[in-house]
């Protein structure tokens, strides 16, 4: 049996995480987890920190700087023997739904510059069966997750600093069970941690 963490923040990368790749790498191996997912932040508001032009140099650095987390994730974790996966949590123009784009690779980034100024619904569309697009917790903020265009739902969310109405996430998911379940401890600050695991 494996343990990972499925929700992780660094603040290598997302402007809200607070605390270094490695250092969460060892804390999750201290906690006994096997591996864990980084799903640093990625919207329209990284943009402003390359330049306003769609151009494919501003598109290139700005998945250069979005690798950072993951990059020192993943050195840490060869070191210390925990597995480190990359993902990354979209969000599109149209409101601040996040969701977990897991199978998303640096090289796919590369590959569809600004993707990420699409709509959720033509995200899903083109993109849906290559990647598991699974909404983060989707009922904090919302009541109605667009089922038709996921592949799953963050059924349990552990942030302490957010109601994310967990319980409306599993009634949904089992109204759609074809929909994978994940959960997540959604790391951003010290303490954050060891919340949630997927076995």
């Amino acid at each position: 049996m494996f343990k990972y963490e499925l929700h992780l923040h660094t603040s290598e990368t997302s402007w809200c995480g607070h605390v270094p790749a490695a250092v969460q790498v060892q804390r999750l191996k201290a906690l006994g987890y096997d591996g864990l997912v980084v799903t640093d932040h990625l919207h329209a508001g990284y943009l402003e920190e390359v330049g306003p032009e769609r151009t494919d140099a501003n598109w290139q650095a700005l998945i250069d700087r979005h690798m950072l987390g993951y990059t020192a994730a993943a050195a840490e974790g060869e070191r210390l023997g925990v597995s480190v996966i990359f993902c990354a949590e979209l969000r599109f123009p149209e409101d601040e739904r996040d969701y977990l784009a897991f199978g998303i690779t640096e090289d796919w980034l590369r590959a569809h510059p600004y993707c990420i100024l699409l709509s959720h619904e033509e995200f899903f569309d083109r993109y849906g069966k290559e990647l598991l697009i699974v909404q983060a917790h989707p009922f904090r903020h919302y009541d109605d997750p667009d089922t038709a265009h996921l592949g799953g739902l963050e059924i349990v969310n552990c942030n302490p600093r957010h109601e994310s109405r967990n319980r409306l996430a599993l009634d949904r998911a089992k109204e759609w069970p074809g929909l994978v379940r994940t959960v997540g401890s959604d790391v951003h600050q010290d303490g954050d941690e060891g919340r949630g695991a997927v076995l």
